[in-house]
């Protein structure tokens, strides 16, 4: 009779619907499991369980050998895959946003797209603007506004580089020189005297030609950008060649002099570990000294790479290749990559010169008619309130063309102009900006926003000037230098000195010590938006300023 029950039980329970058994898709799973004899040939799962077990696992004791532990662990993945939901489920985990500050996701380039589309944007229905209201696409022509002074300014930039070749000579003269013509008597002098006629005469040379706007804006930026490359290649030669100098007269020791060497501070080098290093060195003995000091003096001729050793750098190629490199400081050796790069180079000019299409159509179609309507609107006005809410309402319209002018500028520059000429000249280096957008203060912005000129600066002034002076006073010649070299290119572009743009350097310094306070410090999205309203407002502040006062 047990036997008849049990028989009849067993035809009861093959008639029972059961759900089909799936295949796991882990292959760690599908192999314990063969192991264990618990996958048929067909892939799935055999779910008869032996009379000895009752389906459910069984807890394995701590001292279980490894094998058991996987096997346990597999028979755990199997039911938890054959634990299936008939309505879809959504798996939900602790995450955060890509906007959130504590995201670590990074990849915005399709705001970069959206940024170019907008400006299509703007283009177009600018110019179906001007089609309605003229006739024309564009109220200005700006073919002929870009091709103003063409050959003139071909001519004049291409003179105003080659008289910067006169440092070669002076150099090789500075270097062979053993009387009062050296480099550390007059020869110092005798170049600063050669820079500053230099610059005088490039500087006023579009005024007595008489240039469009848009031609005199470049050849004063290339003018100073030229004028900082003369500099640093004249003093650093000029340091080399004092070096040289020290270097042959340690073969008679006894009257050369063993002061220890100074060399010029790299950008990650803080001078303060350069003082204390040549402190340290002033216990050691006599001998000890002067090996160390031989040595110091050697690896200051050899370049960062060790491939060229001064004075072999004092050629005509060699400077030419300096010029054409995207770099302010002169080095005796660049990194370079392989080969160059003919299609990005190609686009990248292309896109140079769609951003001066871009700043030229947004100068002429949104910055020049307000800033002429003001003026006329100014010159029947008498009273001080009057003219300040015309200045307000000046300044509120221009506020958005001068950010869309600002982000241009930044991108042909220092992605596009210095991204071409790198690749020409194989530059491996194309750190030149950082993430200036995220920055809290004045100081930040500056260090960030122009690699190129921070790295001249921090080495040819706040470095030049730190042995001397103190620290305050290095960073606030830096920031007093910088300042007129911004007001200068305001007075070539306005044709006006004013000091509104030399004003609002000198005011960064204040600026960034309220910010360094306890009280400000560490808001950094506070911050973040002052740097931002500060930077829009002040460009348009700063065009009304000199354009209508």
């Amino acid at each position: 009779m047990a036997s008849t029950a049990a028989s009849h039980d067993q035809d009861n329970h093959d008639h029972i619907l059961r759900p089909r058994a799936v295949k796991p898709g882990n292959p760690m799973v599908l192999r314990a499991m063969s192991e264990e004899r618990t996958l048929k040939p067909n892939g799935s799962v055999n779910m008869h369980h032996s009379g000895l077990s009752s389906g459910r696992s069984t807890p394995l004791p701590a001292d279980a050998p490894p094998s058991l532990q996987s096997i346990s662990s597999a028979r755990k993945q199997i039911r938890a895959q054959q634990k299936h939901r008939m309505f879809p489920t959504v798996d939900y985990f602790a995450r955060v946003s890509h906007f959130d500050p504590k995201s670590e996701y990074r990849d915005f380039k399709g705001f970069f797209v959206l940024f170019w589309i907008g400006l299509a944007i703007m283009v177009m229905t600018t110019m179906l603007r001007n089609i309605k209201d003229t006739g024309l696409p564009l109220r200005v022509r700006p073919w002929q506004l870009l091709t103003a002074n063409t050959w003139q300014l071909a001519l004049s930039d291409g003179a105003m580089v080659l008289s910067t070749g006169l440092s070669i000579p002076l150099q090789k003269f500075f270097r062979q020189s053993n009387g009062i013509f050296r480099w550390s008597r007059l020869g110092m002098p005798t170049h600063s005297i050669y820079q500053v006629a230099w610059l005088a005469l490039w500087v006023n040379w579009p005024f007595m030609l008489n240039w469009k706007w848009t031609a005199q804006v470049f050849f004063t930026l290339h003018t100073l950008v030229i004028l900082m490359k003369m500099h640093s290649y004249a003093f650093y030669n000029g340091h080399l060649s004092t070096t040289e100098r020290r270097l042959s007269a340690l073969d008679n020791p006894e009257t050369a002099s063993t002061a220890a060497a100074v060399r010029y501070p790299s950008s990650s080098t803080n001078i303060n570990e350069i003082t204390q290093a040549s402190e340290e060195k002033k216990d050691a003995d006599a001998k000890e000294a002067l090996t160390q000091l031989r040595e110091d003096l050697a690896f200051e001729l050899t370049s960062p790479l060790g491939q060229v050793t001064y004075p072999q750098n004092l050629t005509v190629w060699n400077y030419v290749d300096y010029i054409l490199c995207p770099t302010l400081c002169y080095e005796l050796e660049y990194p370079r990559t392989e080969k160059t790069q003919w299609a990005e180079l190609f686009y990248k000019t292309l896109a140079v010169f769609g951003c001066i299409f871009l700043l030229t159509v947004t100068s002429e179609e949104f910055i020049v008619p307000v800033l002429n309507e003001s003026a006329l609107r100014l010159e029947g006005l008498t009273k001080w309130t009057d003219m300040g809410l015309v200045l307000a309402e000046t300044i509120s319209m221009l506020l958005f063309p001068f950010m869309v002018i600002f982000l241009l500028v930044f991108l042909v520059i220092f992605e596009y102009v210095l991204g071409a000429f790198a690749e020409i000249t194989c530059f491996a280096d194309r750190h030149f900006y950082s993430d200036w957008w995220n920055s809290c203060d004045w100081l930040e912005f500056s260090r960030e926003w122009n690699i190129p000129v921070h790295h001249f600066l921090r080495r040819h002034v706040y470095g030049a000037s730190r042995p001397y002076i103190s620290k305050n006073m290095s960073t606030t010649l830096t920031f007093l230098i910088s300042a007129l070299l911004h007001e200068l290119v305001m007075g070539c572009i306005t044709k006006k000195l004013r000091g509104y743009g030399f004003v609002a350097m000198m005011l960064q310094m204040p600026i960034v010590a309220i910010q360094r306070t306890s009280l400000v410090r560490g808001r950094t999205l506070f911050n973040n938006v002052c740097f931002w309203i500060s930077m829009i407002l002040g460009l348009s502040i700063m065009c009304a300023l000199y354009v209508l006062v």
